[in-house]
């Protein structure tokens, strides 16, 4: 059976790809829910082994599942309908190009103190180092949303703490957990809302047929 397109039809289709393609990069669905769960996982071995090289590889490890695995889930999971790139402008845009930018200029200003100040002469000084200059890449290509700046930005840091043999500070070591706590039911809130949209996709690919 194939149906005549209306005004009313056409607009709702688009409204329809254009929630499809937010999961692109604005919302994350199940890639949340895996950020709270391996935030809430760093926190607990990082709490109760404290510093030493099972910290230290516990959190690099689980840092580098989370951040492939939300794009593998993005990949897997969302574009069963095929590619979609979300247009991004606007104040989203604008908000995360911010965000990033001061990230990146802290970070600037911390690799100058970790250079002129002679760490580098030391082993602990290159994971700090590193974590400067990956850390803005990682940003401005893989963290698009305030809850992935804040949580990449938190993981990665413990990466570089203990890595370098140290303990993260408390204050410090519970940003991960709260906002880990946020993410997860924003992730199945997200996922939800792709179950409800795919449903009304497939009703609507149903009825072009």
């Amino acid at each position: 059976m194939t149906t005549r397109f209306t005004p009313q039809g056409i607009a709702e289709m688009q409204q329809l790809t254009k929630e499809y393609a937010s999961f692109s990069r604005s919302r994350s669905g199940l890639g949340n829910v895996l950020g709270g769960v391996v935030g809430l996982l760093v926190f607990g071995a990082v709490w109760l082994l404290g510093q030493g090289p099972a910290a230290a590889a516990i959190t690099v490890g689980l840092t580098s599942v989370w951040l492939v695995g939300k794009e593998l889930i993005r990949q897997r999971v969302y574009r069963c309908f095929g590619q979609a790139r979300e247009v991004w402008t606007g104040a989203p845009q604008r908000g995360h190009r911010i965000l990033v930018l001061l990230f990146t200029l802290l970070l600037c200003g911390f690799a100058v103190v970790i250079v002129a100040g002679g760490w580098l002469a030391r082993p602990i000084g290159w994971p700090y180092l590193l974590f400067c200059l990956a850390t803005p890449v990682i940003a401005w290509r893989y963290l698009y949303t305030t809850h992935e700046l804040s949580m990449g930005f938190g993981l990665l840091f413990m990466c570089a703490v203990t890595v370098s043999g140290h303990m993260p500070e408390l204050l410090g070591l519970l940003i991960v957990p709260a906002y880990a706590a946020a993410m997860i039911p924003l992730g199945l809130h997200e996922h939800r809302q792709f179950r409800v949209l795919a449903t009304r996709l497939l009703i609507k690919n149903a009825v072009r047929a």
